[in-house]
């Protein structure tokens, strides 16, 4: 549904955006992950038509997305990180006026979001909506616009608890109605929570693109304490890899089946073991944490 191949900005001798290549499926929530600056607006800006790239193609649904702009916004409800809307209008009138750009065809779903699930008055001024308030209202159009790609950047920065849930089951029916969805945002719990694949960015550079299920599926971290020490080399056949060793305690990571794993294990003089899974913080810190994986081009 969307691709980019090599795709780079460069705002004058500074690289906004540096190689891009990243293919979003149809159908699938992409969590886009990386702090301020990593590159993911920029991103989002270039598939929206709005920046032209220095090098390199982004489309969307086969559409270039600089020079069949038109064609790719058609397609796509977006929520900016800071959303700003008009303050002398009315909530249902700013609705009506939003639904009628795309030919009104999902004003009812947006009055209903806005009133049942996100609790806003619509007959009250936008100005007189809080920050919180404007954001539901603007999730509320984007849920109810009948496009096939939703893009939200931190859909979720200005809401409380009890909102945030909500925006997330939103997003999990957006894809089970077939939508595709973009989700960039800063709460890793988040992003976890509704995500089927993550990519991780890093001063304009994608960094890695994990699957979501499979490493829920086959990621285990294994907590050992052996009788003595630990065994000098490890199977390779059990794609078990040491994290961290502390005299007779292994942190071990492992991808695989269980079975031969726990084998293995009934053989060795293990004293102690816990099984556990890791979250996405730990993915995340590998390339933003205090001693970050080096960019493929310094290594």
């Amino acid at each position: 549904m969307i691709l980019t191949e090599g795709l780079t900005k460069h705002y004058g001798a500074f690289p906004a955006l540096s190689k891009v290549s990243m293919e979003v499926r149809r159908g699938e929530v992409y969590g886009l992950l990386g702090p301020n600056g990593s590159g993911k607006t920029t991103t989002i800006r270039l598939l929206l038509g709005l920046l032209r790239p220095t090098s390199g193609s982004a489309s969307v649904d086969g559409f270039d997305c600089w020079r069949h702009s038109l064609e790719v916004r058609r397609r796509i409800s977006y929520i900016p990180g800071e959303v700003r809307l008009p303050g002398s209008v009315r909530g249902y009138q700013l609705l009506q006026y939003l639904n009628n750009l795309r030919g009104g065809a999902g004003m009812d779903r947006a009055v209903a979001l806005a009133e049942r699930v996100m609790g806003l008055d619509l007959r009250r001024k936008v100005r007189t909506f809080s920050t919180g308030m404007k954001q539901k209202l603007a999730l509320a159009q984007a849920f109810a616009d009948p496009v096939d790609i939703l893009i939200l950047d931190e859909p979720t920065s200005a809401l409380d608890p009890s909102a945030r849930n909500d925006v997330l089951r939103l997003v999990t029916d957006a894809r089970t109605q077939g939508q595709t969805v973009i989700f960039s945002g800063h709460v890793l719990t988040e992003v976890e929570q509704v995500a089927d694949r993550v990519a991780i960015m890093r001063r304009g550079r994608l960094m890695h693109v994990e699957d979501m299920h499979e490493r829920r599926r086959n990621l285990r971290l294994l907590l050992v304490r052996f009788q003595g020490a630990p065994p000098a080399a490890l199977p390779e056949e059990l794609e078990l890899s040491v994290r961290d060793r502390n005299g007779e305690v292994l942190l071990l990571e492992h991808r695989g089946a269980a079975g031969p794993l726990l084998g293995w294990l009934a053989s060795q003089p293990v004293a102690d073991l816990a099984i556990g899974t890791e979250d996405l913080r730990a993915l995340y810190d590998r390339y933003h944490g205090p001693n970050p994986e080096p960019d493929p081009e310094d290594r």
